[in-house]
């Protein structure tokens, strides 16, 4: 009886954490337009919300309530800006001023932080600051000072709080997607050549982009790299998360097209807009995890380490279902262990620990272990001095 009242349990709080997919945002970078669209994930019931200044970059805060959108806005001269708004435009007020062209934004709504690319081709950065506030905490986390170096679009994923964005140059090999920590710091090449890479997406362990006329899918690490459809042209790309597809606003028809994940039931479900850019849907759990956001983790997880390979220092993060006792411990390749990196009593919940290596370890191949009670998982990492 007792058993049966957990899963019945476990299974009304996945039923009220659930958050279905139902809208995509679509902004018009027109500077006589200034318009987002608002339609059903079919192109349906299409509704034009107006702003003062273009609209470059959209972002849902589909956790707060009521829902609002957050929207950056590039004036084709002079200084632009991120308003937070209703989701039918109104109650429009400023979050970020004084702004350069804003190419992309991603929220973060565990921690509350938006994210946000700037791209003016010599002098492009990426920035967080509190979602709330006015100019509230701002931080430059990466910064591009190479002429004709093209910043574009970012990805999230807060649970292992990491980040993907696209960086582009005048060839194929001077374009990339690279990934680095929510707080900026050390940053990985994952994919080179990345030609003329525009938005990037994460979703379920996989990141999405277009490349010239591809749309891309491969792992978090860049491996595994696959076609999902060809041709097309794209600049904003969204998830859907509910049904598993790829919305993208097509460039060359200034269309909004859908695939699903799996490259099948390619369509488009919006025609007859001009100059569209960026796109976004009302659900995307890689920026927030509910389950997390209520403790109500189900069962262990080690994530894999980042940066990796690393030197001289990696995150670990791992979460736990319940509170307990709980070790790391790190082994040589052949199993010998050399030092523990974490021992102690942890709360039910998700945790990370900053690993600062050895000096005098040698460069190579490592496992790190978590235990805790009869739970035991490795994962693999590299040290390179």
């Amino acid at each position: 009886m007792k058993s049966i009242q957990i899963i019945f349990f476990l299974l009304l709080i996945q039923n009220i954490f659930s958050q279905p997919t139902l809208k995509i945002y679509c902004t018009q970078f027109d500077e006589a337009r200034r318009f987002v669209f608002q339609s059903n994930l079919d192109g349906s019931d299409i509704d034009t919300l107006t702003f003062p200044i273009r609209p470059t970059a959209i972002a849902v805060d589909w956790k707060s309530n009521p829902q609002k959108l957050y929207v950056g806005l590039s004036g084709a001269t002079g200084l632009g800006k991120i308003v937070r708004c209703d989701v039918d435009g109104g109650n429009q007020e400023d979050v970020i001023t004084d702004l350069i062209t804003i190419a992309d934004i991603e929220l973060d709504l565990r921690n509350r932080k938006i994210y946000w690319v700037q791209d003016t081709y010599d002098d492009d950065k990426i920035y967080k600051a509190d979602m709330e506030g006015l100019n509230s905490s701002i931080e430059t986390i990466y910064s591009s000072t190479t002429t004709n170096r093209d910043l574009w679009g970012i990805a999230l994923d807060v649970d292992a709080h990491r980040m993907w964005f696209t960086e582009r140059g005048g060839t194929c090999y001077s374009s990339y997607i690279k990934s680095m920590s929510m707080n900026g710091g050390v940053t990985t090449t994952i994919v080179n050549p990345a030609c003329n890479p525009h938005d990037v997406e994460y979703f379920d362990g996989k990141i999405y982009w277009f490349s010239d006329d591809e749309l891309k899918k491969a792992d978090a690490d860049g491996n595994n790299i696959t076609t999902i459809i060809s041709p097309v042209k794209a600049d904003g790309l969204a998830i859907d998360a509910t049904n598993n597809r790829i919305y993208w606003v097509d460039y060359s028809y200034n269309y909004v097209r859908c695939v699903n994940i799996d490259g099948s039931g390619d369509q488009v479900i919006s025609t007859g807009h001009h100059t569209l850019s960026m796109i976004d849907t009302d659900y995307n759990p890689a920026i927030v995890n509910l389950e997390n956001e209520t403790n109500f983790v189900f069962s262990f997880k080690l994530y894999q380490n980042y940066p990796n390979p690393f030197n001289p220092s990696t995150t670990i993060s791992w979460q736990s279902p319940v509170s307990s006792w709980q070790t790391i411990k790190l082994f040589y390749v052949l199993g010998r262990e050399i030092e523990t990196i974490v021992e102690g009593y942890y709360d039910a919940g998700n945790h990370s620990t900053l690993y600062i290596v050895n000096s005098s370890l040698p460069s190579g191949v490592y496992f790190y272990q978590l235990k805790a009670g009869g739970f035991v998982q490795t994962k693999k990492m590299m040290y390179l001095k």
